[in-house]
């Protein structure tokens, strides 16, 4: 039974990173000809971040580990038969969906938010992660709240959520992006 979950699981994976052709066309369809695209090619294309231990990241001999790079190991044997036939992509937070737009990879396994603005340009999955954002300040900070750092610089990551909503929320923070 196990053989056949994993298959349809990466098959539904798969289902959201199909480029939109010019007629609309089913979504099993879409999702056979994308997978076939990667059988066809002999691998698949991963986006992984590389400094998220212990998610993903490149160890100290220079391959990819974690549990995303995991994951895309076993979706690599699943479809293709080896483990080995998978290729990672470093990917930041403001890559992940564009990379996915412009068929750099085949699919994300770098955690995203769901945001309304996300599910208009990608489809995910069930989510198998639940996550905060939270401020990181020395123990003897003054900041206590959130409304503390509207006086300070706050740093964010470029594209993530927390960049996203303080940036709508609190235009007039000084936020430094990387």
């Amino acid at each position: 039974m196990k053989k056949l979950l994993l298959p349809l699981f990466a098959v539904a994976l798969l289902a959201g990173c199909d480029k939109k052709a010019e007629e609309p066309a089913k979504p099993v369809a879409a999702a056979a000809s994308y997978i076939d695209k990667i059988k066809a090619r002999d691998k698949l294309i991963v986006g992984v971040f590389t400094d998220k231990p212990p998610f993903g990241f490149v160890n100290e001999a220079g391959r990819y580990v974690g549990f995303d790079t995991d994951i895309g190991r076993q979706f690599a044997k699943d479809l293709l038969g080896d483990e080995n036939k998978v290729e990672f992509v470093a990917v930041e937070p403001a890559s992940r969906i564009p990379f996915l737009q412009s068929d750099k990879v085949d699919l994300i396994l770098a955690n995203m938010t769901v945001t309304p603005e996300r599910k208009e340009a990608v489809d995910f999955t069930n989510p198998n992660l639940k996550v905060a954002v939270q401020a990181l300040v020395p123990n003897d900070s003054a900041v206590k709240r959130l409304d503390d750092l509207a006086s300070r610089t706050t740093i964010v990551t470029t594209g993530t959520t927390a960049d996203i909503w303080l940036t709508k929320n609190h235009p007039d923070w000084k936020l430094l992006k990387f």
